[in-house]
């Protein structure tokens, strides 16, 4: 599998793991009924504008991950998981929240998922 692929494979999987935590903690009742397609296209957008930036954004830092000896690995990926924060906490309210945490928590255990042969060698 191609690297850029392999990177897509994890974000859209994180997002999609996000998106269904989302849903379930979530109280309000959803009403499929009403949707057009102003608001479906609206939807899609929302929903893939922040997987889209993380793609474009994070790609490279984790590429140069894999280039780094042990330290800088170490700080890169710091850094690569601390701009994911940033991210969320920029496009939202800039409150610290519980799906914030989630988000990050969730991010760094499918990375280790994903890329656990990498990130031993």
């Amino acid at each position: 599998m191609g690297a850029f692929a392999k990177f897509g494979a994890y974000i859209a999987v994180k997002w999609v793991i996000f998106y269904i935590y989302l849903f379930l903690e979530g109280n309000s009742k959803w009403d499929f009924g009403r949707i057009n397609c102003e608001g479906f296209f609206l939807a899609v957008f929302m929903l893939l504008s922040l997987p889209i930036l993380e793609v474009v954004l994070l790609f490279l830092p984790v590429r140069l991950f894999f280039r780094q000896s042990k330290w800088t690995r170490l700080l890169i990926l710091f850094c690569v998981f601390s701009l994911e924060f940033a991210l969320g906490w920029y496009a939202t309210n800039q409150e610290l929240e519980t799906w914030m945490l989630v988000k990050i928590s969730l991010s760094i255990l499918l990375f280790l998922l994903f890329y656990r042969k990498q990130f031993i060698s």
